[in-house]
């Protein structure tokens, strides 16, 4: 859902005091973006009451309206920290689902868009969910409330654009509507503006508040690395030709992670019309279900079939995937006709020895951590 409306918008100073006197309002212009998020630092002192002055921007006109305001305290239960943006925005993902952490005795994530939630008006922003995960052990009817906000760090100010749905609005999380979240969250234009602070050497981190305070230091940090290190793994197959069963490589290492190649001589017979017609070719990130911290692994790379005569011809197609726990290989099944496979007129086999390949073109590497224990979570 979109937040924001075609309405007016109004900017406000509000003094509040910790006393039963009433709020005084003073109404300020709008001028531009970065007046909407300005935060008064004075905080004075009465006696026993306490003032605080700070500008606030409300949105007037849309069913729901949101708050925005600068704070100095980061988020309360979860951060999540970009690396490279521009690649991850540039990939072809829509969005990032964070790592699952708890708040408040249940199991959450966060969905980021880099480029918007397209299908609920969010072309133009970046956009931010919070999802329930984690219910299958609830009762039948189960439903949570909570409220959150959801903050972007200013590394020019050292605070946090602060951003919630106004007058502490609860929401029901419950099996019919497991998130929710703000499509228009920052415009693209804001965040990508290098005096704001909020995109610093391509990389910006996002936050949330969920329900009650209860800082728990858990957060994770995302990277998509181009072009990695040792990216390229070749394979050498021999007796290619008596093979009938599938057959993988050894493990081989890229940015910390191990993989394999599977290859299916007589096609992936899981696949109708493949059989004994097109050799099948797949990528397979393995030891997933031991790691700690069970983060999906995004990919771009491309198989080769390598043509052992002239390089102009190998046989190359490319690939992307976030590999998980239910998805851990991709690739193709129809990858090449065997004819032309085997055919050793062709020049892919050569002495019964075919050689296939992986190059890996963009990789993410996600870490998370604990204030708990400083250690990194594997």
């Amino acid at each position: 859902m979109a937040c924001r409306g075609s309405g007016t918008w109004q900017l406000s100073m509000v003094e509040i005091m910790m006393t039963r006197k009433p709020l005084h309002v003073l109404p300020l212009p709008l001028n531009d973006g970065r007046a909407t998020y300005l935060l008064g630092r004075s905080v004075r002192i009465y006696g026993q009451s306490i003032v605080y002055n700070f500008i606030i921007c409300i949105f007037f006109g849309s069913l729901t309206e949101i708050l925005k305001y600068k704070r100095d305290f980061p988020p309360v239960d979860y951060s999540l920290k970009v690396n490279s943006y521009t690649l991850l925005s540039e990939s072809k993902t829509e969005k990032y689902d964070t790592n699952v952490f708890e708040a408040g005795g249940h199991k959450w994530r966060l969905s980021f868009y880099p480029n918007g939630d397209l299908k609920n008006n969010g072309n133009g922003y970046i956009s931010l969910y919070l999802e329930i995960v984690e219910t299958n052990t609830k009762a039948l009817n189960w439903e949570v409330t909570a409220n959150f906000k959801f903050l972007v760090y200013d590394q020019m100010e050292d605070n946090y654009l602060t951003i919630q749905v106004a007058n502490g609005v609860v929401r029901r999380f419950h099996a019919m509507k497991k998130e929710w979240g703000i499509a228009q969250l920052l415009p693209l234009e804001t965040f990508k503006n290098p005096s704001l602070g909020y995109l610093v050497n391509d990389s910006c981190v996002f936050g949330v508040d969920v329900g009650v305070v209860n800082c728990s230091g858990n957060w994770e940090s995302i990277s998509m690395t181009k072009q990695p290190k040792k990216g390229t793994y070749t394979w050498k197959i021999e007796n290619f030709c008596s093979l009938n069963k599938p057959f993988c490589s050894e493990v081989f290492n890229v940015e910390g992670l191990n993989w394999k190649l599977f290859i299916y001589p007589k096609g992936d017979s899981s696949h109708y019309g493949v059989k004994d017609k097109s050799c099948s070719f797949y990528l397979e990130l393995v030891d997933w279900g031991s790691r700690q911290m069970k983060k999906a692994v995004y990919a771009e790379y491309n198989l080769k079939v390598l043509h052992q005569v002239d390089d102009d011809q190998h046989v190359e197609r490319k690939a992307s995937h976030w590999f998980k726990d239910h998805s851990l290989n991709w690739g193709y099944a129809s990858f090449m006709p065997l004819k032309n496979l085997r055919d050793e007129s062709k020049g892919f086999i050569v002495k019964d020895t075919l050689f296939v390949q992986v190059v890996f073109l963009v990789i993410s590497v996600a870490d998370g951590f604990s204030s708990k224990n400083k250690d990194k979570i594997k």
